[in-house]
């Protein structure tokens, strides 16, 4: 049997295409959280967690923080940054700065090397 590669992928093979990418997104996401938990233990703080997953396009990621985070009895939130500026900034907008904007409780931003 041969195969055209011409053609366009069916909607089932982009189906589940895209429902292995989330699937590697959210592992990874996952992981990080983990590794980050585990960091904040080391020092002595207490931290919970949790992978919030943006299904609906359109849906802005700060919007989705600030709804999960008013189910949350925490006291704090915190977003990493890269500290874009400029042009990079323009074109991938800042969820930290979203989130510091609407936040309903306090928010500490931690900028990446």
């Amino acid at each position: 049997m041969t195969t055209d590669i011409t053609q366009s992928p069916s909607p089932l093979t982009t189906q589940f295409a895209l429902a292995d990418y989330q699937k590697v997104l959210r592992e990874a996401g996952e992981k990080l959280l983990a590794t980050r938990a585990a960091t904040a233990s080391e020092a002595g703080v207490d931290s919970d967690t949790k992978l919030i997953m943006v299904g609906m396009l359109g849906e802005r990621i700060y919007d989705a923080i600030e709804r999960q985070s008013k189910q949350w009895p925490a006291d704090l939130i915190v977003v990493g940054t890269h500290g874009w500026r400029g042009f990079q900034r323009l074109m991938l907008g800042s969820v930290a700065e979203g989130v510091v904007r609407i936040a309903t409780k306090p928010v500490l931003l931690i900028r990446g090397t």
